[in-house]
C-alpha cells in the first residue's frame, strides 16, 4: 500500500517569483552549461542562477572568404531562433562596397568588424537595406577574413518553429551534446537539433521529418528513439570527415504512442503507452515488428476503457513503471512482472527527491508518499486505505464435484500497526466477516496499549481459520483492511478442502 500527505510551504521554503511570463502549460526543464532552459509552447527561456530571460540567440557565420562583390565558401546555418547573420570578407584593399548574402535587410542597425576594430552604422560605413550592401567611407585595407560584418533578418515563423515545441531530449550518441524538440502543433512530424553544447543555436537546415507526428523521444543504449504515432525510428550519430550526423531508419511501423508523458527507460528499453496497451521497445538496431514486447496484457480490460488516455503521464521509481491517468496509477513491478492499481492519486506530474516520491495536482499543490518506515504511514490523507486481496474462484481443480473447505491458513506480515479482516464466496453465498486477526510489532515509536503487543518477530506468522462452507462448487476468499494507519501484507493463503459428491 501507499500512502500520501500534503507538503505545505513554510516560511523557511515558501517560493519567490523570479520571472513572471511563463506560459500556463506544462514546461519542460533541461540543464546545460551550468544553465537551465525552459520551454513552455511559446517562450525558450533560461535561467542563470539568479535571472530568467528570452534565450539570446547565437549569431552565426553564414559565409567566409567573401569577396567584396559576394561569392564566398558557406560556413554555418542561419539560426532559426535569431535574426542576426555574420559575413566574413576578405578585403582587396580597393572596393568599398561589400555585398552581404542576404537581402531586405531588418533595421536593426548593423556592426562590423574590420581588421578587430569596431565599427557602427553611420559611424563608418552606410547600408543599402533593399540590396543588402555596405558601404565603407574609407576602402579596409587588404586582408583574409578581415572584414566582419553582423546583420539582421527576420524570416517569419524561424523562431516559432523552436519556441512552440513542447518536449526535448539531450543527445549526441555516446555523449550527450545537443538537445533535439519537438512537439510544435503546427508541424509535429518534425524534429530539430541544436549545434554542439549550443541551445542557443538551432540550425536552419538541421531537421528531420517523419512519417506521422512525434509524441516524444527515448535512448536505448547509443541511439535516439523517436517515438511516433503510428510506429518508432532511430536515429544514430556518425562522424563523416570530422562532421556529425544522425541519420535515421524506421524501426518499427506497428507500435506508436498515444501519450508524449507515458515514455520512460526501463532497464535500458523504452516503454510507451500505445493505443492497445504498454509496449517496451527491446531492440532498436533491426527493423522488425517482433522488436517490442507487449507488458499490460493483464490490466488491458480496464486501463484501455480509461478516457483521455493520450493525457497518461509516468514515472520510474522503486524499480516500478507508474501510469497515472484519471486519478488512477497503473503500477507495474517489473522485478516481478506483476501489475497493482492505485486509486484518488490526482497526480498532474511526478518527480523524486531525497528518495521520496512526490507528485503534483491541477490545483497547485505537492503531495508526497509516505514510505513504509514512517510512523502513521498507512492512510490515504488522513483517511483510511481500502485494501484488500481476492483469490480467483478456486473449483480446486474439480469442477464436476462438491467441496468442503475446512480451514484457511494465512501469513499476515508483521507491522508497527496491522490486522485483517477474513470473507469468503462461494457458488451458494457470501459470508460476512468470519474472523479478524491483529499481528502488531512492539514499536517503541508508537505504543498503543489498546492494541499492545509482545511479538518482536518480523518473521511471516501463520494463523488459520475455520470455515466449513459445506458442498460448494467454487470458492473465494478475501482479506481485507479498511482502517486507518494499518498496514496489510498477505504473503501466503493455503485452503484446506475434502471431495464430495458429484454434481447431478
Amino acid at each position: 500500500m501507499l500512502t500520501w500527505e500534503n507538503e505545505l510551504n513554510t516560511d523557511l521554503v515558501r517560493p519567490v517569483e523570479i520571472y513572471g511570463n511563463v506560459a500556463n502549460s506544462q514546461v519542460s526543464f533541461f540543464m546545460m552549461n551550468d544553465k537551465a532552459y525552459l520551454m513552455d509552447g511559446e517562450h525558450y527561456l533560461t535561467y542563470d542562477g539568479e535571472t530568467f530571460s528570452e534565450v539570446t540567440p547565437y549569431v552565426p557565420k553564414i559565409s567566409i572568404s567573401k569577396d567584396p562583390a559576394g561569392g564566398g565558401v558557406a560556413y554555418e546555418d542561419f539560426n532559426l531562433l535569431g535574426k542576426g547573420f555574420q559575413d566574413s570578407f576578405s578585403a582587396d584593399g580597393v572596393a568599398t562596397e561589400f555585398v552581404l548574402t542576404l537581402k531586405e535587410l531588418d533595421d536593426t542597425p548593423l556592426t562590423a568588424g574590420v581588421n578587430g576594430t569596431p565599427m557602427n552604422e553611420g559611424n563608418g560605413f552606410t547600408v543599402d537595406r533593399v540590396n543588402g550592401k555596405v558601404t565603407f567611407n574609407a576602402a579596409p585595407e587588404k586582408g583574409t577574413n578581415n572584414v566582419i560584418i553582423t546583420a539582421y533578418k527576420t524570416f517569419a515563423g524561424f523562431a516559432e518553429r523552436i519556441k512552440k515545441c513542447r518536449f526535448h531530449v539531450i543527445y549526441g550518441g555516446s555523449n550527450d551534446t545537443r538537445v533535439f524538440v519537438s512537439g510544435n502543433p503546427d508541424m509535429p512530424e518534425y524534429v530539430w537539433a541544436s549545434d554542439l553544447y549550443n541551445p542557443a543555436y538551432f540550425p536552419e537546415n538541421r531537421f528531420y521529418k517523419f512519417p506521422d507526428k512525434v509524441m516524444g523521444f527515448s535512448k536505448q543504449y547509443d541511439y535516439l528513439v523517436i517515438e511516433r504515432a503510428n510506429g518508432k525510428h532511430q536515429v544514430s550519430f556518425e562522424l563523416n570527415n570530422g562532421e556529425a550526423s544522425f541519420p535515421s531508419k524506421p524501426i518499427n511501423d506497428q507500435v506508436g504512442t498515444i501519450a508524449p508523458n507515458s515514455i520512460q527507460i526501463i532497464e535500458n528499453n523504452p516503454v510507451s503507452l500505445s493505443k492497445n496497451g504498454v509496449y517496451m521497445l527491446t531492440a532498436s538496431n533491426v527493423r522488425d515488428e517482433r522488436n517490442v514486447s507487449r507488458l499490460s496484457e493483464a490490466v488491458e480490460a480496464k486501463l484501455l476503457k480509461e478516457p483521455n488516455l493520450d493525457k497518461a503521464i509516468s514515472f520510474e521509481y522503486d524499480k516500478k513503471y507508474w501510469l497515472a491517468v484519471n486519478e488512477n496509477v497503473y503500477l507495474f513491478d517489473y522485478a516481478i512482472g506483476e501489475w497493482f492499481l492505485y486509486n484518488n492519486i490526482p497526480a498532474t506530474c511526478f518527480f523524486e527527491m531525497d528518495g521520496y516520491l512526490y507528485f503534483g495536482t491541477k490545483d497547485g499543490l505537492i503531495q508526497r508518499f509516505y514510505q513504509d518506515t514512517e510512523i502513521n504511514a498507512y492512510h490515504d490523507d488522513g483517511k483510511p486505505i481500502s485494501a484488500y486481496w481476492k483469490s480467483k474462484h478456486f473449483t480446486f481443480g474439480a469442477d464436476e464435484q462438491r467441496k468442503l473447505v475446512e480451514k484457511v491458513y494465512y501469513a499476515l506480515k508483521p507491522a508497527t500497526r496491522t490486522s485483517t479482516d477474513l470473507y469468503y464466496v462461494t457458488n451458494k453465498k457470501e459470508s460476512g466477516l468470519v474472523k479478524s486477526n491483529r499481528m502488531d510489532l512492539m514499536d517503541f515509536r508508537d505504543l498503543d496499549f489498546n492494541n499492545f503487543s509482545f511479538l518482536t518477530s518480523i518473521f511471516p506468522q501463520e494463523s488459520a481459520v475455520k470455515i466449513k462452507a459445506k458442498k460448494v462448487t467454487h470458492f473465494q476468499l478475501i482479506l481485507k483492511n479498511e482502517k486507518p494507519d494499518e498496514a496489510l501484507g498477505i504473503l501466503s493463503c493455503g485452503v484446506k478442502y475434502k471431495y464430495q459428491s458429484y454434481v447431478k
